[in-house]
């Protein structure tokens, strides 16, 4: 019969290179699991929207203004690509 004593002396000695081999094991392979669940969505987080395509204005949809000069029906003023001024609202 063992007695409890001496199976817990065996052990408390130093871990075997087989249990280090499976710690090691274990730890590359949790690693790597986590990458292979965690990388796509960490990718989708962290990158930038797909860019949102601008409209361009042709030169008939936009009258330069230095200064807001009041509303005009079907026009916006803003900044855009053109400059500062009024450009056509698509409606």
């Amino acid at each position: 019969l063992v007695q409890a004593s001496e199976v817990s002396s065996a052990m408390a000695g130093a871990p075997s290179q087989a249990t280090k081999a499976l710690a090691a094991l274990g730890a590359v392979t949790l690693a790597g699991g986590f990458y292979w669940f965690a990388e796509p969505r960490l990718r989708a987080a962290f990158e930038p929207a797909s860019p949102v395509l601008k409209r361009s204005y042709s030169p008939e949809e936009f009258a330069a203004e230095s200064r807001f000069a009041g509303q005009r029906p079907g026009w916006v003023f803003k900044v855009d690509h053109r400059g500062l001024g009024y450009y056509k609202d698509k409606v």
